[in-house]
């Protein structure tokens, strides 16, 4: 009887609890038509009622279910909206940008150009990937920097132009003045004026600044640039001043692994030449007009 027992339903009805055991002890025997109606109907009752809970715990879930997604689309937007920076692409042409402090920049094609959503903040920040020009609004309290690769261009107001390739850096300065800083070093920041270029001429060691000129013109030996280098290897040295001012220049073999360090604010190729000759302790022989040989 004890087995039995645990596998009867579990109705809280006395009545019915006796109905089961009526049936189990006496299998062939007939419910009369009164119990069996109210067995039957106590029966779908609960099974009624059973149903109407699994019912409503499914859709207790399905609720939770939803209100969690609509709760994370509803972050998401909230995040796009308030804090997830806003990213510009210039994939098939160059594209006008205007910034909310009235700032339009040109990104030239394939840039990236990234701003943040606190932009105007005390610092205008601004991320730049590629090359473009920048046409800045004025302001003396909050200073605009386009971050680049490896160098920042802090402005207040004016026009200028970032061109980035491989490891070159460039800024060519139209109007107003801009100070370029290298990311990672504490050394004063170059000073530009208007119609100068600024560049490391692909070498991270390298600062120069000359005047902006046509990119069809040929380099000449007596123009004047400021250069800066710092700790950087002789052969890149020599690269610099041949590109710049159009010269050859050869030095000996000895010197390979020699570093310079020099400044110059502004500098003929010979100006220039004859510091590098002073610092190695060279003599200086000019062949002609555009070679010129370093010897001891």
């Amino acid at each position: 009887m004890e087995e039995k027992d645990n596998q009867l339903p579990h109705f809280d009805n006395k009545e019915d609890r006796e109905i089961w055991e009526d049936i189990l002890n006496n299998p062939v025997k007939s419910l009369t038509p009164e119990k069996e109606n109210h067995f039957f109907e106590n029966l779908y009752r609960k099974i009624d009622t059973y149903e109407r809970k699994k019912k409503l715990r499914r859709l207790r879930i399905y609720s939770t279910v939803a209100a969690t997604i609509m709760l994370a689309i509803a972050g998401l937007i909230g995040y796009n909206a308030t804090f997830k920076p806003d990213v510009y692409l210039a994939k098939l042409q160059n594209s006008e940008i205007k910034l909310a402090d009235g700032s339009v920049v040109i990104l030239a094609q394939g840039g990236k150009l990234t701003v943040e959503k606190s932009f105007p903040a005390d610092t205008r920040d601004v991320f730049l990937e590629g090359n473009a020009v920048f046409h800045v609004a004025k302001s003396k309290e909050h200073p605009f920097i386009v971050h680049g690769k490896g160098y920042e261009t802090k402005v207040l107001g004016t026009v200028f132009k970032v061109t980035q390739d491989g490891k070159t850096f460039n800024v060519d300065l139209y109007e107003g003045k801009v100070m370029v800083y290298q990311q990672g070093r504490s050394k004063e920041p170059i000073v530009l004026k208007p119609q100068q270029t600024f560049s490391n001429l692909g070498i991270p060691q390298v600062a120069s600044v000359t005047q902006t000129v046509d990119k069809k013109s040929a380099p000449i030996k007596d123009k004047s640039a400021a250069f800066t280098f710092d700790k950087c290897p002789i052969s890149d040295v020599v690269k610099v001043i041949e590109k710049t001012y159009g010269i050859t220049l050869h030095y000996p073999e000895d010197l390979e692994n020699a570093k310079i360090t020099l400044s110059l604010p502004n500098a003929t190729a010979e100006a220039l030449i004859q510091s590098l000759a002073i610092q190695l302790n060279l003599n200086i022989k000019q062949k002609n007009d555009s070679i010129f040989e370093l010897e001891k």
